[in-house]
């Protein structure tokens, strides 16, 4: 059975009305928008069923490159009304988005609706002048995040268990339908929370989905954001990339319209946080490891300028900082509160060891090792390993040797 539409009835209501003055004799033209897996798709056929039960001729078409728009309609117009459909044209080719864009004007006279989807701002210059004329009827939708409440339905539809810690579950998916569903149903009766920190195959897999539709310059945009945490600044991805802000505005924006980042402030946050870390876990380790360290080093270098800064004339400012300050460095905040274990964990994390390889270090599981970790990003305030690597090479910048907080690894 199909499990009913959650969080979009105000858009479902919206269609069945455009349905309604089509079939009194009028045309209309809705254009519909999201980001990833904001269920465009799914309305589509919620659409085209309420326009069957209607009575209208459907065509929920297959546009191809060099189609002319008009072979779409024939003469099926004049025994009834009809719905095209016409999804993912974002993928059109300029000359067919640039035919569709006069064609409902041209049959403005017969009792047409169409509905025009795409990803948000996606498909170039010729899919933007689309989507930019408006229709008298019709109007446009935008698929937004759903609410928690329809977050909460979706899971209890999907889910083969209970929904167990259904807060962590609302985080995690930030609203994202497609994410919600391909989680609910990873989801068998357990809690969350080792879901979350190592996302199922199926869940990976959507988001690679997903990752492969976006252009080369915003994966990897988004992979060295997601290096630096599920919170990160544009400039430290400047300067990882080596390249100045103004190169980086088109993936920024891409991943915006994408709804894969939002603005927090001055900085970019990853939407759904099983987004970011099924982008890590895409990562190979190597390449992983290296900009994990390579991220640590430039955030410590920038801090060390900061503390030297202060204490030369700005002749000698210039010249790059060793690593061991000459003066006091404030001592990262909630650092005392680790116990030896966790300091330890925290040191070999910053030298960009693997969970398995620190497990085989300190004579514990790997899961052990997870359960250290999440204990000291709570304790720190932090939610990468990035920023526990910065914290803690600045812990032993400031004159402390690694061995003076390194417990007895077998103790």
């Amino acid at each position: 059975m199909t499990q009913k539409l959650r969080g979009r009835e105000a858009e479902e209501r919206q269609i069945v009305r455009m349905l309604h003055t089509v079939a009194a004799g009028g045309s209309a033209v809705l254009h519909v928008e999201g980001g990833w897996g904001s269920g465009r798709t799914r309305l589509l056929r919620e659409a085209a069923d309420a326009a069957g039960r209607l009575g209208f001729t459907v065509l929920d078409a297959d546009w191809s490159p060099g189609a002319e728009p008009g072979a779409l309609v024939g003469p099926r117009a004049s025994r009834g009304p009809v719905l095209v459909v016409l999804d993912d044209l974002h993928h059109a080719d300029p000359a067919f988005a640039g035919s569709l864009r006069s064609l409902p004007w041209r049959l403005r006279d017969r009792p047409i609706a169409w509905v025009l989807s795409r990803r948000r701002h996606a498909g170039g210059p010729a899919a933007d002048r689309l989507f930019s004329r408006p229709h008298p009827a019709g109007g446009r939708l935008d698929l937004r995040p759903l609410s928690a409440q329809a977050v909460g339905l979706l899971v209890a539809d999907h889910s083969t268990g209970a929904a167990i810690g259904l807060p962590d579950l609302l985080r995690a998916t930030g609203g994202n339908p497609l994410l919600t569903v391909e989680l609910a149903q990873s989801v068998h009766g357990e809690a969350p929370d080792g879901i979350i920190d190592r996302p199922p195959y199926r869940v990976q897999a959507c988001v690679r989905r997903c990752v492969t539709e976006l252009s080369d310059a915003c994966r990897r945009f988004l992979q060295v954001g997601a290096v630096l945490g599920v919170r990160f600044a544009l400039g430290d991805v400047t300067k990882m990339l080596r390249r100045p802000a103004a190169d980086l505005l088109t993936p920024v924006e891409e991943a915006l319209a994408a709804d894969i980042l939002a603005c927090d402030g001055d900085r970019l946050v990853f939407s759904q946080e099983l987004f970011w870390r099924c982008v890590l876990a895409s990562l190979p380790h190597p390449a992983r490891t290296a900009l994990e360290q390579e991220a640590a080093v430039e955030q410590l270098t920038l801090a060390a300028f900061d503390h030297v800064g202060t204490h030369r004339d700005a002749a000698h400012v210039e010249e790059r900082p060793a690593i061991r300050l000459a003066g006091p460095v404030r001592q990262p905040s909630g650092w005392a509160e680790l116990s030896d274990t966790e300091r330890t964990v925290a040191h070999l994390v910053s030298q960009g060891l693997t969970n398995q390889q620190i497990a085989s270090r300190v004579f514990r599981s790997p899961h052990t090792v997870n359960y250290h970790l999440r204990r000291i990003f709570q304790k720190l305030s932090i939610r990468s390993r990035v920023e526990l690597a910065r914290v803690t090479l600045l812990h032993y910048s400031a004159g402390r040797a690694p061995a003076e907080d390194v417990m007895d690894a077998a103790g």
